[in-house]
Formats: C-alpha cells, sequence, structure tokens
C-alpha cells in the first residue's frame, strides 16, 4: 500500500533529478522543484501538504488536489493525471525558467520533465496508434502498376491530413541517383499522364533533400522505409488543401499531438505497430514579420505539391506549418538525450 513515506521519498528523489540533469547545486532541487512543479512555498512546505493530505483525508485526496495530484502519475491508474500533465507540462517548464538559468531548448526540458515522471514514451515524443489502419489507395491511374504511388488520408489533430507513398527500396534513395532509377520505374509504372509523374518525382527529390539524409554515411541518419502490403515506400505528409472534398472525413483515422508554444522545431514519432514516421512541427512567430528562411523551404518543396495546404495551420496554442516524412533512428535517439 502506498504511504506519504513513500511519496516524500519520491519527492526527494524528483528533486535530485533535477539538480542532476540541470546541473544545479546539491539541495537546490528541493525548493524549485516544490515551486515550479508543484506551486508550493518550499519543499518543506510541500511534504507538509502531501503529508497531511495523505494521513488525515487518505491518499485518494491527492487526486483532488490541483498542485499535488501529478505525484501520483506512474502510482494509481489514472490516466486523466497524464492528460492533465500534457496540458499543464509547459508552464511548468517555463516557471522552471523563470527561476534558474537553462542550458537546454525548451523542447528538451519538457522531455526531462516527462522523464521526472517517469513517463518514458512521452520524453521521446512518441505517439503511438497501433489501432490506427491506414486505408491505401492508388494515387495515379497506370495501364500495368497502379500501386507505384499511393495515398491514405487521416486526421492529425483534427485537420485533414494526406500520406503519400513512393515505392522506392533505400538504396535508391540518394538524391544524386534517384533521378535516373525513378524514371525507369515511373515509365515502367505506364501512368497515363507523364507530366503529372514528373511532377510528382520532382516534388519527391526535393522533399527527400529538404527533409532526409539519405546521402548520408550514417546508417543511423538514413531514411527507413515503410512498409505497405510487404513493398517498400517512401513516405510524406502534409496537411490538405481546404479546396479538396472529402467523402470520409468522419472515418478518417486520427493522430493527435501537443503542440509547444516554442519556435524550435518539434519533432514526434508516430507508431503504427511495428513501423514509424516522423511527425514535425514549426509554430509561427506572428511577431516575426520576416519568417526563417526554413519555413519558406518547406512552402517551396514539401507545400508546394498540387493537394497541400501551403498556409500555417490553426491549432492551439499557435498557428504552426506540420508535416510527416520518413524516419529515421536519429529521431529516437535526439528525442531520447
Amino acid at each position: 500500500m502506498l504511504t506519504t513515506a513513500q511519496l516524500i521519498y519520491k519527492l526527494n528523489l524528483q528533486a535530485t533529478f533535477l539538480e542532476k540533469y540541470l546541473n544545479l547545486p546539491v539541495s537546490f532541487g528541493k525548493d524549485l522543484l516544490a515551486k515550479t512543479i508543484y506551486e508550493s512555498i518550499n519543499f518543506d512546505d510541500l511534504c507538509s501538504s502531501v503529508e497531511s493530505d495523505g494521513e488525515k483525508r487518505g491518499l485518494s485526496c491527492l487526486l483532488e488536489n490541483e498542485k499535488l495530484k501529478y505525484l501520483l502519475i506512474c502510482e494509481v491508474d489514472d490516466s486523466n493525471l497524464v492528460k492533465s500533465l500534457h496540458q499543464n507540462i509547459e508552464k511548468m517548464a517555463l516557471r522552471l525558467e523563470e527561476l534558474v538559468t537553462i542550458n537546454i531548448t525548451r523542447t528538451q526540458l519538457i522531455s526531462l520533465l516527462y522523464k521526472l515522471f517517469g513517463l518514458d514514451d512521452e520524453s521521446k515524443y512518441i505517439i503511438k496508434v497501433e489501432e490506427l489502419k491506414l486505408n491505401w489507395k492508388p494515387y495515379f491511374q497506370t495501364k500495368s502498376n497502379n500501386h507505384f504511388v499511393l495515398f491514405s488520408d487521416i486526421q492529425v489533430n483534427n485537420i485533414p491530413f494526406r500520406l503519400i507513398a513512393t515505392k522506392f527500396k533505400l538504396d535508391e534513395l540518394s538524391v544524386n541517383s534517384l533521378s535516373d532509377k525513378a524514371k525507369t520505374k515511373v515509365n515502367f509504372a505506364e501512368c497515363t499522364s507523364s507530366k503529372y509523374t514528373e511532377l510528382h518525382l520532382g516534388w519527391l527529390l526535393n522533399c527527400i533533400e529538404l527533409l532526409t539524409d539519405a546521402n548520408s554515411n550514417n546508417s543511423d541518419s538514413l531514411p527507413i522505409q515503410f512498409q505497405v502490403e510487404d513493398e517498400e515506400y517512401t513516405v510524406f505528409g502534409f496537411p490538405l488543401c481546404p479546396t479538396i472534398s472529402l467523402n470520409s472525413k468522419a472515418t478518417m483515422p486520427d493522430v493527435n499531438f501537443l503542440v509547444k508554444n516554442t519556435i524550435e522545431k518539434q519533432r514526434f514519432i508516430i507508431i503504427f505497430g511495428l513501423q514509424r514516421l516522423t511527425l514535425e512541427c514549426l509554430v509561427i512567430n506572428e511577431e516575426n514579420i520576416r519568417l526563417p528562411k526554413f519555413y519558406h523551404e518547406i512552402k517551396k518543396n514539401l507545400l508546394s505539391h498540387k493537394d497541400a495546404c501551403d498556409d500555417p495551420i490553426a491549432l492551439e496554442p499557435a498557428s504552426c506549418f506540420i508535416w510527416v516524412r520518413p524516419f529515421a533512428y536519429v529521431d529516437l535517439i535526439e528525442n531520447a538525450l
């Protein structure tokens, strides 16, 4: 049975965790934990509150305390606790930044706070959608090979989103050599309109060059192919142009992620069973009239697709560009740092 003594021991461990990973002096983490994470006056006051609520009214009372309830994460089976943490963890990070010099990005700081609460997947920004079934359909009508380019529509945070998969093996993903190989494969596909396939190929080459390290000598940086019916595909995705009508929006699979209000590029790993794709997000700073170069590169390349919405998407708490690209092992490595 969980006791208040165990919870106070956990608070001490969390304070030590902050000291270690934020490079703080010994014992400095206690009051910092109390003020920024649990909104108490100091560490002694925090411990007294836990003892008072836990011993006099029972540990279940802590779940009703909006400031102390997060101490019970991973101690009780309550998914609402984690949902609430998702909504408040950025505020915790902001309070930390106000009281101490932070030598890591806010995205990394939020990842660290998820680790503090014992939430490993959340700390790596992993989105698990094992139950999600992608409905792949031919994008081009061809004479003999309708499966050269496929598409599947989903919803990302309730925004219509299109995934486009092109059949290529990993060793064909060199930007320097892809063009000739791709043309051969396109011709073999006997698409009804070479104009459309050439446009698609140009778009694909630009996406690969901008958003992957297909030419890297580091195997961890190479894009991983996505399997569709035992065939290897390269997958990119974008929000759909609002003028495209969808007949089955209500039944489209849904992927949800929490946008953080930071100008850093945010990266999430979507896990479909044993497969992965990487979702990235760039928040638009409306105060900055001149957008950084990468914003324009995204618009000029990936969002130049005729089906794509090339305007920022309005999501809480800020407007942003979002896209999907092939997963690389370095995504998981860097998210875990």
